[in-house]
């Protein structure tokens, strides 16, 4: 694990790449980061237009910020390994030329998103404070829930940042994994209220646990929207998934290391 511990022995480089890669996302901008609004916005309401007025079978009470409590977090997810995955080679001439703690460059990757995750926390859940009494109470426990969100997020980047210097095909494959993957996550559906699954207990317990992140969606989404703590199941799940994607991280990592040099 003393490939994390690299962000504390160098800070300063750290604070470098974290700032260009905040600054090069929002660079010319007008709106700067309320960008990171527009897309959220749109999807929220197409789904609010088709779910909840056209087909009316949501069946959920604000379901607007249904969508946006679930939003937030996949956003920062498959924001974060997305862009990390081309960290490495779009830094290419760097590694090629200096040789330094190359995970940096992933996890300023995550830092960045990290930032717009905590913007749009802030701003959601203050609006679901006002509109939705019953989170007053839980609303905390989003803090200390999305720690181990940021472990998985830092060690899948790190694992997809070294493989796609490697094989090229990774970002590729991830691009098309991730629209599936968004659709199987409970983003804009309740799994537990989901037509379809009731009579099926061994498919809907698959897509809770078998999808990594729906139980961080779920985690998080009980005390932002429903004013409702996770199970004690739920919490180990985070913890263990995202100890298990740090060791992931730093085992894939210390291996291809030395080769995404020559392979730049």
């Amino acid at each position: 694990m003393t490939l994390y511990a690299d962000l504390l022995r160098y800070p300063d480089l750290f604070g470098n790449l974290f700032r260009r890669e905040l600054y090069a996302r929002y660079k010319g901008s007008l709106l700067g980061v309320g960008w990171t609004f527009v897309n959220p916005l749109v999807l929220m309401g197409v789904y609010t237009l088709v779910f909840s007025i056209l087909w009316r079978s949501a069946g959920i009470q604000h379901y607007p910020l249904f969508i946006l409590s679930g939003l937030t977090i996949w956003i920062f997810f498959s924001g974060s390994i997305q862009m990390a995955s081309a960290s490495i080679i779009g830094h290419a001439n760097l590694v090629k030329q200096v040789r330094f703690p190359r995970q940096l460059l992933p996890m300023a990757v995550v830092g960045s998103n990290l930032v717009t995750y905590a913007v749009m926390l802030v701003v959601i859940g203050a609006v679901n404070f006002v509109v939705v009494p019953s989170v007053r109470t839980t609303i905390w426990a989003v803090i200390p829930l999305s720690i181990p969100l940021v472990a998985l997020v830092s060690g899948l980047s790190i694992v997809l940042a070294a493989l796609s210097a490697l094989y090229r095909d990774v970002e590729h494959l991830l691009l098309t994994v991730l629209l599936p993957w968004f659709f199987l996550t409970p983003i804009f559906y309740d799994l537990r209220t989901l037509p379809g699954v009731q009579d099926h207990h061994a498919l809907m317990e698959l897509m809770h646990w078998g999808n990594v992140a729906t139980p961080f969606v779920e985690a998080i989404r009980g005390p932002l929207f429903y004013g409702q703590y996770p199970g004690t199941g739920e919490i180990v799940y985070l913890v263990v998934a995202g100890a298990l994607s740090l060791l992931l991280g730093a085992f894939v990592f210390r291996r291809l290391d030395d080769q995404l040099a020559v392979e730049l």
